[in-house]
């Protein structure tokens, strides 16, 4: 048996146990689209899996190996940040097409970066981003400042414009620079990390920056 976490498009994210599913031999993928049939006693918080198929051609993510570790990246920050137990219809269809987007990408050194930038958005920690108010970046309270301090990092022009582009929009060039991407991706990290409640990558950070940005 094993205890598995699925972010419902009812109850948001649920938690289930598969019984005996290595008998089954239905092989289980993170980032993957299921549809499932299950019971649940009134007293528990478990579900017990009675039917689980996927409902989505999604075949590249789990055989390309830059895109399985994007999807395993994925999975551990949702699978840290997202708790609520209800019904989030904005959230569930934002990850159904981010997870389709995954499969046909192109751009994957780009991806984990626009990712993250949409996921902070929709879970209401958009930072602020207005280039004219200083290139001093202030972790704690998520706003340009225009004077260094113990908590301020200096954002290069390229970070400042990259970042309007993802929180204001404009022109996509921006993501063109793959060292400017990684510099940004970090800081995104780091700024989840102080904002989002119980947020954390520490499976996954280095080895992304080492196999897609080296």
């Amino acid at each position: 048996s094993v205890i598995l976490h699925f972010y419902t498009n009812s109850l948001g994210r649920q938690h289930f146990i598969f019984k005996g599913a290595k008998k089954k031999n239905k092989p289980l993928f993170p980032l993957g689209i299921y549809e499932l049939t299950y019971a649940k006693r009134p007293e528990s918080d478990l579900g017990i899996i009675q039917e689980i198929s996927r409902v989505s051609g999604l075949n590249e993510i789990y055989v390309h190996p830059q895109k399985s570790l994007l999807a395993f990246f994925i999975a551990e920050i949702l699978k840290s940040s997202l708790k609520q137990s209800h019904q989030d219809n904005s959230m569930f269809q934002f990850l159904k097409e981010e997870i389709i987007a995954l499969e046909v990408s192109q751009n994957l050194y780009s991806f984990p970066l626009q990712f993250l930038a949409k996921f902070i958005v929709l879970s209401g920690y958009m930072p602020q981003i207005a280039k004219e108010s200083g290139n001093f970046f202030d972790l704690q309270t998520g706003a340009l400042v225009p004077l260094s301090s113990s908590r301020t990092l200096q954002l290069s022009s390229s970070q400042l414009s990259q970042l309007a582009f993802l929180f204001n929009g404009g022109v996509d060039d921006f993501l063109e620079d793959k060292l400017t991407v990684r510099q940004n991706l970090e800081l995104l990290i780091d700024y989840c990390v102080v904002h989002v409640p119980g947020f954390q990558v520490k499976a996954t950070r280095e080895i992304i920056q080492d196999i897609l940005y080296t």
